[in-house]
């Protein structure tokens, strides 16, 4: 991905130069609004507008996200690199692996649950009906930081397309933004709340972004276990329910359900630091 395809991208997959499909409920974007020079370079980078990518089902999600576990592209290590690599901002795209790969790590076949609590799979937060997704969009999403790796069916998406991409090496600036980043958590005051980490965090310019883009990255960690919180154990080789870990919004004082901050990451606060057990196990190699 080059600077001047996001550049044709970003005028491309404008919400006004979208079409609503009513029948498959997703927009179609026309390149029409391109100019013949920025079509030759979508075409130079044999890039698809508008592939749109079916799911029967909520069995039909797990399945092919399943289908990837064991591709040996898509080890650890490279799913670690990548993720160092989005933080410090020389590949926007890997931000959203991390959260991807713990599913497809972590995740078994299941029946579809539903609680009257949420209108999605207690277990994987995904849905039980058919639908189309703008696959093309979404990449163009990733690829410009942000992190949607909140269902199996994101993630399936997500992993899929790095499987067609090079494999990225995290450069020593990216390596020195982690380690900064951590830093920040372990010298974090005891009663911060991840709202004040956030600003913190903005002030001291490590990450590049908006606070969307950043949360994305905390919440990745949040959600190996590397950033704890006071509710729920979680770690990078056991599976977590949803339902079990939003539930737990309930007893936050800062969210009651209201905000866009979500658990895990909602769920910090200053005196919790950096679980280091998780961080080495995981992260030891570039510390």
């Amino acid at each position: 991905m080059t600077p001047k395809l996001m550049r044709v991208l970003s005028k491309l997959y404008k919400y006004q130069n979208g079409e609503y499909n009513a029948e498959r409920r997703v927009s179609i974007y026309n390149e029409q609004i391109l100019s013949d020079k920025e079509r030759d370079i979508l075409q130079e980078h044999q890039w698809q507008s508008n592939t749109i990518t079916y799911f029967a089902d909520h069995n039909d999600v797990i399945g092919k996200l399943l289908s990837l576990k064991n591709i040996p592209e898509l080890t650890q290590e490279r799913i670690l690199t990548t993720f160092i690599a989005g933080v410090g901002g020389s590949y926007l795209r890997g931000r959203s692996v991390l959260s991807a790969w713990y599913k497809l790590s972590n995740i078994a076949a299941h029946h579809y649950l539903e609680r009257p609590e949420y209108r999605c799979c207690w277990v994987c937060a995904d849905y039980n009906e058919p639908k189309y997704l703008h696959d093309s969009h979404f990449q163009y999403c990733l690829y410009a930081g942000n992190a949607y790796s909140s269902t199996p069916t994101y993630a399936y998406l997500n992993l899929a397309h790095l499987l067609t991409q090079p494999a990225v090496v995290a450069t020593a600036e990216d390596k020195q933004a982690f380690l900064s980043l951590i830093d920040l958590l372990r010298n974090a005051p005891d009663d911060e709340t991840p709202g004040q980490f956030e600003k913190r965090l903005t002030a001291a310019k490590i990450i590049k972004g908006d606070v969307h883009t950043k949360r994305g990255i905390l919440d990745s960690l949040a959600r190996l276990g590397v950033i704890p919180n006071q509710f729920i154990v979680l770690s990078d080789s056991a599976w977590a329910n949803f339902g079990d870990i939003v539930s737990c919004e309930n007893q936050l004082k800062n969210t009651k359900g209201r905000s866009d901050m979500e658990m895990p990451w909602a769920g910090w606060k200053g005196h919790l630091k950096v679980d280091e057990s998780q961080l080495h196990k995981l992260f030891g190699v570039y510390m």
